[in-house]
């Protein structure tokens, strides 16, 4: 059995964008979470996820939750649960049947909201919808397919597939209210090419089958249909989608009516009034209607056909109801143009000529109305227009993956070279700390070898001032303690002979002493070696009696010198001193040890008859310059302008340890 359905809202809701998991329990639940809830933003929240739902309550209870999450949502700062407000009121209006209410408030949505954005894509795309479906209330088809092929379009260009889902379920709903089922099945084949594994799909893919069963249904092709709405039945029950259940148990009726199963269709028709009436819809669709009057036409009740038909035929305000919000006024063409086609076909089965005569005079005015607005050509044009869009899209598509596998070479060349100069880098550098490591081992290796031979050195100077003290200084003590058992004699020769060996004996003994001080210390301070002047001074002084020396010290901090470089600095002011007392005829020598966190210095000092540093050669002074150099120290002559010598000796590229 073919049969018109021309209301939109009959078909388009069937995809509807705001899918709940269920129409009952779920809206109890939010119902009691609303009397929980303590703060404005937790109702707001609340309220939203009622009207996400809009179909599954009554149109009071949408109505007052709507506007209550507008009254909310103005309290707040956030566009998001702003845009979602103005969004449930639209659903309000929608259900309504105010379509004009639906595009004044949507637009603004729309204008505010850009696709590009991830963030307000899916409120601009439920705003874009809620303004296709207000023109399908309307049977402005024409005007709701040039919204609803944008929407598919961006879909697939930003690959939302629920939006994508539901708009092409909903463009096939519309070629099924135009009595095409073979474009109706092309839209709806496109959404079974969908992935639609995931829950929020159920109830598109519910939607997908009640339409596919429509539309075999005008094809004829019953079998096919009664498979396809038992599967939307199936999905329906399975998410407790009430409103689509019924849609869905209207379809199925229609199916049973054709194939003569009159109890199953009433059973079916009683199932759906019951939900309708649960929702607070009892009167609300077309398609329920005109299943009631074809269930009456079956069943030979053309009088309550009639009478059913007479009372949706009637036009008024919507809200103009005598408290009964479930009634609707057929104020469209397009609908009474429907219900004139019932009205029509049952005077002509009770043979009343005149009032059947009257009905098709009705339904030429209409169908002339009707299609000034949806023509066929108007249609077909802006399907035409979709293709070529669509092709636009493809090409954009192509020249963005070709821009892309540009994009992707240059990347992967750049990583290539990138690569190649790391290699490069890591290649120079790691050759550049293979050199370091080996210079490196090389400079520990001459070092090891260094400190091997300085303690080496040290082991041997240690070694021979041993000996030096337990050997050679045991023997000149015992010459000089045996010279003492010596009586002396008579002659004045044997007396200076013996009175010369005794100091060559003294001075071999002193010089021994000197001698192992510096070896046998491993570092020398600088007060050490004063301390050893000064008792060179005290041996020396006796033989010396008019002439005064003097230490004088001025020590900040107290360097240490390497054994070597102490027995050269104290043989070099051995040696300075002993200059002033044989060659200055000096009345005072003072030595003067000075030094800070920076240098150090010693002078000595003398008052005597001065030197000619140019003109004077002699052994003493060639040791001093040698050991001066030899111990990395400076060494220099100040003569004074009268007379005196000042000797200087200070650090010069000296390593103390």
């Amino acid at each position: 059995m073919k049969r018109a359905i021309t209301f939109l809202l009959t078909v388009c809701f069937l995809a509807n964008a705001f899918q709940g998991i269920s129409q009952t329990r779920r809206i109890d639940s939010l119902l009691r979470e609303m009397k929980s809830a303590h703060t404005d933003v937790q109702k707001l929240k609340t309220a939203l996820a009622i009207c996400e739902d809009y179909k599954a309550v009554s149109r009071d209870t949408l109505d007052f939750y709507a506007f209550y999450a507008r009254q909310l949502a103005e309290k707040t700062n956030n566009k998001v649960l702003k845009d979602l407000a103005e969004l449930a009121v639209a659903s309000d209006y929608l259900r309504w049947g105010w379509g004009d209410s639906v595009l004044v408030t949507v637009t603004p949505l729309i204008n505010r909201n850009k696709v590009g954005n991830a963030e307000e894509r899916s409120v601009y795309f439920k705003a874009l919808r809620l303004k296709a479906l207000s023109y399908g209330s309307k049977s402005r088809f024409q005007e709701a397919l040039e919204v609803l092929y944008k929407i598919i379009n961006e879909a697939e260009q930003y690959k939302d597939t629920l939006a994508l889902g539901e708009n092409l379920n909903t463009i096939g709903s519309i070629a099924l209210a135009r009595n095409n089922p073979k474009e109706a099945l092309k839209w709806l084949s496109r959404v079974g090419a969908l992935e639609l594994d995931r829950p929020e799909f159920k109830n598109i893919q519910g939607a997908v089958y009640v339409n596919m069963a429509e539309a075999y249904l005008q094809m004829n092709k019953i079998d096919s249909a009664g498979f396809f709405i038992k599967k939307g039945i199936l999905i329906f029950k399975e998410t407790e989608n009430m409103f689509n259940l019924a849609m869905a148990l209207q379809k199925q009726s229609a199916i049973f009516i054709a194939t003569g199963q009159l109890h199953e269709a009433e059973q079916s028709l009683k199932e759906m009034i019951q939900y309708r009436s649960e929702s607070g819809d009892r009167d609300m669709y077309l398609d329920d209607n005109i299943s009631m009057i074809d269930f009456y036409i079956e069943t030979k009740q053309i009088d309550k056909a009639i009478e059913l038909c007479k009372q949706v035929l009637a036009t008024g305000n919507l809200h103009n109801n005598e408290g009964d919000s479930s009634r609707v006024f057929a104020n469209n063409i397009n609908i009474q143009l429907e219900y004139f086609k019932k009205l029509s076909q049952c005077y002509k089965i009770k043979g009343d000529e005149k009032l059947y005569a009257e009905t098709l005079e009705k339904i030429i005015n209409a169908s002339d109305s009707f299609y000034q607005v949806n023509s066929a050509e108007a249609i077909a044009e802006l399907q035409t227009k979709y293709e070529v869009q669509k092709k636009e899209n493809t090409i954009m598509q192509q020249t963005m993956a070709i821009n892309r596998k540009n994009s992707r070479f240059y990347v992967l060349t750049i990583i290539a070279v990138f690569v190649v100069l790391t290699l490069a880098i890591w290649f120079f550098s790691f050759r550049k700390r293979e050199k370091y490591k080996l210079r490196t081992i090389l400079e520990k290796e001459k070092l090891l070898a260094a400190q091997s031979v300085a303690k080496a050195e040290e082991n041997e100077r240690k070694r021979i001032a041993a000996d030096l003290h337990d050997n050679l200084g045991t023997f000149a003590a015992a010459i000089l303690s045996n010279l003492d058992l010596i009586q002396p004699l008579d002659e004045a020769q044997s007396k200076s002979a013996i009175h010369e060996l005794r100091n060559n004996s003294q001075a071999v003994v002193s010089q021994l002493h000197d001698t192992i001080w510096a070896l046998k210390k491993d570092a020398l301070p600088l007060t050490s070696i004063s301390d050893r002047i000064k008792l060179f001074i005290q041996r020396i002084q006796p033989s010396y009696p008019n002439i005064s020396i003097n230490v004088v010290e001025k020590i900040e901090q107290d360097d240490t010198l390497s054994p070597a470089h102490a027995f050269h600095l104290f043989r070099i002011i051995q040696e300075a001193v002993n200059n002033s007392l044989r060659h200055s005829k000096a009345k005072e020598i003072i030595i003067g040890i000075q030094s800070n966190d920076k240098e150090w210095s010693v002078t000595i000092t003398d008052d005597g008859a001065g030197i000619d540093i140019n003109n004077t050669k002699g052994n003493g002074l060639i040791n001093m310059k040698e050991r001066a150099k030899e111990a990395g120290m400076k060494i220099e002559w100040v003569v004074g302008e009268v007379s005196g010598t000042k000797v200087i000796i200070s650090k010069d590229t000296l390593v103390t340890t």
